[in-house]
């Protein structure tokens, strides 16, 4: 990020909320920002929740991989394994097993649909913000703080990717992290003991939930002595690596390659990983971030580290493991940004019962409102188009119309509609590809799943959201026997999903096989 971006995106907006801070505290009325600040929040949770609504009920996919994910979990409903070798019907993304397998009931109960997978998510959003409220409230004594805590959490939609309410397992995620937190840092061992499954369960969401279990067992060996901690640890090692190796035969032959193999190559240590950290935390959440860093500097100088500040640690690492890979979006910095929202917040509140106001202003309540500010955003950038269900439709007749099979990288399979052959996502096949130590038995397996596209047996056609010799390997390999016959230009520009730093399109461009024997119909 250049340096004129981080000026719009966060110096302007921290100096126009400094002065209205000034200008309110200085105005002597009290209970002006603390009023301000309430508004704001309320405001917050009202727009998202607005937007969960407005999202949720989309019939296509509203992130590039949601029917993918769709079909993960109707494997799962249908009593298949998730983790099959690739094939052309089927790539499975590099991700643990555990929100295909919590979806699959909820299809089965309310409807085999996107909005039933992403009503899954939100539940998981749903408690991840309980979970911060509950969490605040009990360090801070304080219900105000707690809600302004939660406040900036959703203020958070697009910094954290817009994610959280999204057929994905991020939600999960943190729900499992927020809520293993505070479980591990109860009195009592019982609580203990359910706090390290709640946070293996962190991992079986995505891997890298792996560090906040890792961690929260740390803490309890060092408060608790290793002979008293012996249970967590066997707990851990049972639903964690134990079970792991054990999975292949309930979750498909392929379970290790791709949750394992297939990520172990797209990190790399450098500069930009580093800084690609630092300049999302100092744009987003510059005010937080230093609260809570300071709040741990502030616990450790006084030898009170308790089991927030060791998750904090974990969630700056998980964080930082995510900027390894180049290739990743931001949704890799939700647990850093959530943790964040929630150490700042108590450390905030904390300021605001010792320090005398600065000039008149007072400190913590300035500090929330700057936090605020960096994180406001227009709500009907990520509004979806009232026409969008009716464009679905419309592109589902396009397909059907097609004299011939039809392959759509930016889709992998249709939720509901005509089926689509072969159904390998572009980034599951990414994924298999890219890296250092990749082999050529890695590309032929990628490469497999693409043989319907490169040697139909009959017309074929290949929808793309971008120029096909422009995508990502291997789908741009089919670009030598493809031609162009028709750019639907914005057409379907209602479909585009929700705007991220990696811009995906809309379908657009229809390509036809133009390669041995050459083609008789016109689509």
């Amino acid at each position: 990020m250049n340096e004129h971006v981080w000026l719009t995106h966060a110096a302007i907006p921290l100096a126009i909320a400094l002065i209205v801070a000034f200008a309110l505290e200085r105005s002597r009325m009290s209970a002006a920002l603390p009023a301000l600040l309430s508004l704001l929040a309320a405001a917050s949770v009202i727009v998202l929740a607005a937007l969960i609504v407005n999202h949720v009920r989309m019939p296509f996919q509203i992130d590039v991989m949601e029917d993918v994910v769709m079909q993960h979990a109707r494997r799962v409903m249908h009593g298949q394994s998730i983790y099959p070798r690739a094939s052309p019907e089927y790539v499975p993304l590099a991700y643990n097993a555990l929100f295909y397998i919590l979806a699959a009931p909820f299809l089965l109960l309310f409807g085999d649909t996107l909005p039933t997978l992403r009503a899954v998510s939100v539940i998981g959003f749903a408690g991840s913000g309980i979970a911060i409220f509950i969490l605040v409230r009990s360090y801070t004594r304080s219900a105000w703080w707690a809600a302004i805590a939660v406040g900036l959490f959703c203020a958070a939609y697009p910094a954290m990717d817009a994610y959280l309410d999204t057929a994905h397992a991020d939600a999960w995620l943190l729900c499992c992290a927020l809520w293993g937190t505070y479980l591990v840092g109860c009195d009592s061992r019982g609580p203990r003991l359910a706090g390290i499954l709640v946070l293996a369960a962190a991992f079986w969401f995505k891997q890298h939930g792996a560090v906040f279990l890792g961690v929260a067992l740390l803490f309890l060996t060092w408060r608790e002595g290793l002979r008293k901690s012996l249970a967590y640890w066997l707990i851990a090692i049972a639903a964690g690596p134990v079970l792991y190796l054990a999975a292949p035969p309930l979750l498909g032959p392929a379970f290790h390659y791709f949750t394992w193999h297939v990520p172990s190559g797209w990190s790399t240590l450098t500069t930009h990983s580093i800084l690609r950290v630092v300049r999302f935390a100092a744009t987003h959440y510059p005010v937080v971030t230093l609260a809570a860093l300071f709040g741990a500097y502030r616990a450790l100088r006084a030898r009170t580290i308790g089991i927030l500040d060791m998750m904090l640690g974990a969630a700056l690492l998980t964080a930082l493991m995510g900027a390894l890979d180049s290739g990743s979006s931001n949704n890799v910095f939700i647990p850093m940004g959530a943790f964040c929202i929630l150490s700042g917040s108590i450390e905030l509140a904390r300021l605001n019962e010792r320090a005398a106001p600065w000039w008149g202003v007072r400190p913590a309540l300035a500090g929330a409102l700057l936090a605020f500010a960096t994180l406001l955003y227009d709500p009907r950038d990520f509004w979806m188009p009232e026409s969008a269900p009716a464009t679905y439709a419309e592109l589902q007749a396009t397909i059907r119309a097609l004299p011939g099979t039809v392959y759509a990288p930016g889709i992998g399979q249709l939720a509901n509609g005509p089926k689509l052959y072969p159904a390998g996502h572009w980034v599951a096949l990414e994924d298999i590809v890219r890296g250092s130590h990749r082999t050529a038995a890695d590309t032929a397996v990628a490469q497999r799943a693409l043989d319907p596209a490169r040697h139909p047996a009959a017309t074929a056609f290949v929808l793309t959201n971008a120029p096909l010799g422009e995508l990502s390997a291997p789908v741009s390999t089919l670009a030598a026997s493809y031609t162009l016959v028709q750019d639907y230009g914005t057409r379907f520009a209602a479909l585009a999903p929700l705007p991220r730093p990696f811009n995906t399109g809309y379908p657009r461009y229809l390509y036809r096989f133009t390669g041995a024997g050459g083609l008789t119909h016109d689509p």
